[in-house]
C-alpha cells in the first residue's frame, strides 16, 4: 500500500471501445478498478497485464483529430466536454498485454501524476512473490479442485500406449534429474531408451545446449513412432562431435518400432531443426550449431530438415508492429485500415502462424503416412520446439483436443519441459514500458502549434523492446551540487540505475511465443469447429491468465523454479479456474471423430486432423475487434521463410491411403527429404 500515492480519483473519464464513461478510479495493491453508475459491473485491470502506459497532455480524443474535425469530436461527447478545452485534460493511456486498450482523462494534472507514479510502483516489481497469485483466495467452486496434479508422466505415457513400468520395454523413466542438477530446465523424470545407461547420459548432456538431451515427449501408438525433443548440439566452428549423443539418438530411433500395415513396413527417422538454416549456421560461431549428418546418418536411415521459423525477437517485433499501428487506438475504436494490415509488415504475423502450421502439416503427414520418428529442436528447445511438438500432437491425438487433454499437453510440453514463462511474459515488468510525454511540456494551450508535437502513442513496447531513455522515475531524482558527496543519495541513484538495467534485460527476452501457439490452435479450432471440446473463449481466456498472475502456473521458467518457489503450495493452478467453469468453455457441437467416405462407400473413421493453410485468418476476438475489421483480404505471401518440403515422400503410400479412405492429397515436386 505504501506504493499508492493516490488511492481514488473521482470524476475521471474512461475511454474504452469508442465509449466514454464518467466514474471513479481506484488503485488497490494488485488491481486498477474503474467504477461508474453507468456500468453494470466494475472494470478491473490486473497490473501484470499492463503492457504500456502513456501520460499525455490533453484528452484522449485528440488522437482522433487526424480522422475528424475538432468540432465533430467535441460535439460527439457534449455530455462531458461541454465547456472544457480538450487540452486542459491530462490523459493516461494503457495498452494491455491481453489487448485491452483504454484511456482515462483527468481534470487535475497533479492527480494524474499521482496515478501515473503509483502505477510504476505497482507494476514494476522486484520479486515474484509480490504478485497477486501469492495472496489469491479461490472461490467455493475452485476451492476443492487441485489441478497441480492433472499431469502424471507415468499415466500419460500409459494412455499413449507405453508401459514404462514394464521391465524389458524399449523406454524407461530416468530419475537422473531428480534434484535438477543434471539439467536444471528439464523435468525431474525424463523418458529415454532402455538401452541407454545413466552413465552415457552424464557424458551426452555436455553436448546439448542447457543440458537438454533428446528425450521422449510423444508415442504414436498406431505405428509405434515417436516425437523426441532436445536443444541444439554444441558443435561450434570446429564441428565437435559426441559419440554418446550419437548413440542416444540412434537408440531413440531404434526403440521406436513400426507396426506393420498393408502399405508400409519401413520407418524413416528425421532430425528437425526448427530454425532457418542461416541461423543454425550462425549459432556455430557462438558454440552451438546443428547435427552433422555424417555422424547422424545411421546407415542412411536418418535425414535432416530445417523449418525456417524465426526467433523470439522477430516474433516480438512483428506483433509490436500490429499493436503500434493498428490496435493502439482501440480505446477510441478508430477503424483499422484492413488493406495496410494485410499487406504491410504487420501481415508477417499471419505468415509466421502459417509457417508454424505448414510445419505442423508436413510433420504430421510424415508421422502418419511415412512412419517417421522425429527428433526436433531449435536453439535451446523451449520456444519453437514446444510450439511445433504441441501442434503436431494436437493434430495426431484427439485427446489433446479435449479440455483436460489440452491442459495435460501444456503441462507436459510447456511447463515440465521448461518454457521460460516468467521471462517471456515479463511479469515483473520494467520502467521502460512507461512513457511520460508531458515531461518538459511548455504549458501552451495547444501543443500541436509548437514545433515539437506530443507523441500520444509512441511504441507500445509490449514485447521485447525498451522505452524512453529517460523515465519519469529518473526525472524525479534531483542531485544538487551540495548533495554530490551524500553517500545515501549516491547509493540511491546507483541502485535505481542498476534496477533499471536489470528490468530492461528482463524485458529484452519477452515474446508472445505461447500466445502464438494458442493462435495456431485457434486456427485449427476455427477450421475444425466440431472436433475440439474447448471453445474459442477458452483460448482467449487462457491468453488473459497467461499475464494476469492470479494463478501460479505461468509465473516461473522451469519445473525446478516452481518447486523451489513452493508454487504448488503457495499458489493455485490456472486449470482450477477452467475446470470449475467447464460449461463456459465447452464447445456444444463437439464430436470427436472425423467420418470419411472411401471410393467404395465403405465408411472410414479417422481421428487425426490437418491444418488448411488457405484459411489462416486474424484472431480478431483476441484483439477486441470484429472479424470484418481484420479479415476478408488475402494476405500477400511474398515471404521466403524456410523452404519446408513435402512430408509425404512415398507416392505409393499416398495412392493406397487415398484409395482406401477417399482422402485426396496434393502433388508436390519434392518429398520431405528434399529429393525429386
Amino acid at each position: 500500500m505504501e506504493y499508492i500515492k493516490i488511492a481514488k480519483v473521482d470524476d475521471v473519464l474512461l475511454h474504452r471501445k469508442g465509449n466514454v464513461i464518467k466514474g471513479s478510479l481506484h488503485l488497490t495493491t494488485h488491481h486498477l478498478i474503474f467504477t461508474s453508475t453507468s456500468l453494470n459491473r466494475e472494470f478491473w485491470v490486473s497490473y501484470p497485464t499492463i503492457g504500456s502506459v502513456f501520460k499525455n497532455h490533453g484528452s484522449a480524443l485528440l488522437a482522433k483529430m487526424d480522422k475528424m474535425e475538432p468540432s465533430g469530436i467535441t460535439n460527439s461527447y457534449t455530455d462531458y466536454y461541454k465547456e472544457e478545452d480538450l487540452w486542459s485534460f491530462t490523459n493516461i493511456k494503457i495498452v494491455g498485454k491481453d489487448y485491452t486498450v483504454f484511456s482515462i482523462d483527468f481534470c487535475d494534472a497533479v492527480e494524474a501524476r499521482g496515478v501515473y507514479e503509483s502505477l510504476i510502483k505497482l507494476t514494476v516489481l522486484n520479486d515474484i512473490t509480490q504478485l497477486y497469485a501469492f495472496i489469491f483466495k479461490p472461490n467455493n467452486a475452485e476451492k476443492n479442485i487441485d489441478s497441480w496434479r492433472i499431469y502424471n508422466v507415468v499415466k500419460e505415457f500409459e494412455r499413449q500406449g507405453l508401459n514404462l513400468d514394464f521391465e524389458g520395454g524399449p523406454w524407461r523413466i530416468c530419475n537422473i534429474n531428480e534434484d535438477y542438477r543434471f539439467s536444471p530446465t528439464y523435468p525431474s523424470k525424463i523418458i529415454v531408451p532402455s538401452q541407454v545407461s545413466d552413465t552415457l547420459l552424464t557424458h551426452a548432456v555436455k553436448y546439448r545446449s542447457q543440458g537438454r538431451i533428446p528425450a521422449l515427449t510423444y508415442y504414436y501408438k498406431k505405428t509405434g513412432c515417436t516425437i523426441t525433443r532436445s536443444a541444439q548440439p554444441l558443435t561450434g566452428l570446429t564441428k565437435q562431435r559426441s559419440v554418446q549423443d550419437e548413440r542416444l539418438a540412434s537408440e531413440i530411433f531404434q526403440a521406436s518400432r513400426v507396426i506393420a500395415t498393408e502399405f508400409a513396413t519401413q520407418q524413416k527417422n528425421i532430425i528437425v531443426d526448427a530454425r532457418p538454416i542461416t541461423n543454425a549456421m550462425a549459432q556455430a560461431a557462438l558454440g552451438g550449431g546443428t547435427e552433422s549428418m555424417e555422424n547422424y546418418n545411421f546407415n542412411k536411415t536418418c535425414s535432416r530438415t530445417f523449418l525456417g521459423i524465426d526467433n523470439i525477437h522477430v516474433m516480438s517485433e512483428t506483433l509490436n508492429n500490429v499493436v503500434d499501428n493498428f490496435l493502439v487506438d482501440g480505446d477510441l475504436n478508430i477503424p483499422i485500415d484492413k488493406v495496410l494490415l494485410n499487406s504491410g509488415k504487420s501481415s508477417n504475423w499471419l505468415k509466421y502462424v502459417k509457417l508454424l502450421l505448414s510445419s505442423t502439416d508436413k510433420l504430421t503427414k510424415s508421422i502418419i503416412f511415412n512412419n517417421s520418428n522425429i527428433l526436433i529442436h531449435c536453439s535451446d528447445g523451449w520456444d519453437r520446439t514446444a510450439q511445433v511438438c504441441s501442434l503436431v500432437q494436437i493434430c495426431l491425438d484427439p485427446y489433446y483436443r479435449t479440455m483436460e487433454g489440452f491442459m495435460v499437453l501444456v503441462e507436459k510440453d510447456w511447463l515440465s519441459f521448461g518454457h521460460r514463462f516468467q521471462e517471456r511474459t515479463g511479469v515483473l515488468s520494467s520502467e521502460s514500458i512507461f512513457h511520460d510525454n508531458t515531461v518538459g511540456f511548455s504549458g501552451v494551450s495547444n501543443p500541436l502549434s509548437q514545433s515539437n508535437t506530443t507523441d500520444f502513442n509512441s511504441s507500445s513496447t509490449l514485447f521485447g523492446k525498451d522505452g524512453n531513455e529517460l523515465s519519469e522515475m529518473e526525472s524525479t531524482i534531483n542531485i544538487s551540487p551540495s548533495s554530490v558527496l551524500n553517500t545515501d543519495i549516491v547509493n540511491k541513484v546507483s541502485e535505481h540505475f542498476k534496477r533499471k538495467k536489470k528490468n530492461r534485460k528482463i524485458m529484452k527476452f519477452t515474446s508472445p511465443i505461447f500466445q502464438q501457439f494458442l493462435d495456431c490452435v485457434y486456427q485449427l479450432l476455427h477450421q475444425n469447429p466440431d472436433l475440439f471440446q474447448y471453445n474459442e473463449r477458452f483460448l482467449r481466456r487462457l491468453v488473459y491468465h497467461l499475464y494476469s498472475c492470479q494463478y501460479g502456473t505461468f509465473l516461473y521458467n522451469s519445473e525446478k523454479a516452481r518447486v523451489e518457489g513452493d508454487a504448488f503450495i503457495k499458489t493455485r493452478s490456472v486449470w482450477d479456474y477452467f475446470r470449475s467453469r467447464k460449461e463456459e468453455f465447452t464447445n456444444k457441437n463437439y464430436s470427436p471423430e472425423i467420418s470419411l467416405k472411401s471410393e467404395n462407400d465403405a465408411e472410414v473413421v479417422e481421428d487425426w486432423i490437418l491444418p488448411d493453410l488457405q484459411k489462416i485468418q486474424w484472431w480478431s476476438q483476441l484483439y477486441g475487434r470484429k472479424d470484418s475489421e481484420m479479415n476478408g483480404i488475402a494476405v500477400k505471401d511474398d515471404s521466403s521463410h524456410g523452404s519446408i518440403t513435402n512430408a509425404m515422400g512415398n507416392d505409393q503410400v499416398k495412392k493406397e491411403v487415398s484409395r482406401s479412405s477417399g482422402i485426396k492429397f496434393p502433388t508436390f515436386g519434392f518429398d520431405f527429404f528434399g529429393k525429386k
